[in-house]
């Protein structure tokens, strides 16, 4: 499996490329510094998905993102978008404008590897991607108290606590209760993953 990994940061992209090769050495890595030279090398090798950071000089990720998916030969390219930004609305236009995840900075490695082959096992044949959606909402539904279900909805609408306690007549401190509660429930480490999570399970 190839991976193309995109990030200005030199250090960040060591790093994670090592702990990759550590932990799946079957997996190729490869590096860019931006954009252009992603697209160069995504039109010039193969490459089974792509993770770019969304804040990049000369072409960033957004503009990548919106590259591949008008390119007829990559337009179908997983791709996992990762920011500094633990910002609702940015994960929002991130997953609208075709992004297929979306994780915040710092991540371990695990969550790397977990997104990466949690999509790739959306590809495999014969799976169909609105049934998993359909399975991953019923799934939810049995986990979370209805009220949790409330607040995770209103987190994939892109809306912080404070927002979130107005229109559903609650406290802000309940809000972070229920969030934390949520996260717990589901392994998740930031508002980041909820709302993307939110966002596949479509409850917003």
């Amino acid at each position: 499996m190839r991976l193309l990994l995109v990030d200005d940061e030199r250090l960040l992209l060591a790093s994670v490329t090592r702990a990759l090769r550590l932990e799946r050495p079957d997996w190729i890595v490869a590096t860019a510094p931006d954009g252009i030279e992603a697209l160069r090398l995504l039109r010039s090798t193969q490459v089974d998905l792509l993770i770019s950071d969304v804040q990049m000089p000369a072409m960033d990720g957004m503009a990548l993102l919106r590259a591949v998916r008008l390119d007829p030969e990559l337009a179908k390219l997983p791709l996992i978008l990762i920011s500094a930004r633990d910002d609702r609305s940015a994960i929002r236009t991130g997953m609208a404008s075709g992004a297929d995840d979306y994780l915040t900075k710092p991540f371990s490695t695990e969550e790397l590897i977990l997104a990466v082959e949690s999509r790739l096992r959306r590809l495999e044949p014969g799976v169909d991607n609105s049934a998993q959606a359909v399975a991953l909402w019923a799934e939810l539904k049995e986990v979370l108290t209805e009220r949790e279900w409330e607040v995770l909805a209103q987190i994939g609408l892109g809306l912080v606590t404070k927002d979130i306690a107005a229109t559903l007549k609650l406290s802000p401190k309940t809000v972070s209760v229920h969030r934390q509660n949520i996260m717990g429930k589901l392994d998740l480490h930031n508002a980041a993953a909820l709302a993307a999570l939110a966002i596949r399970a479509s409850i917003t």
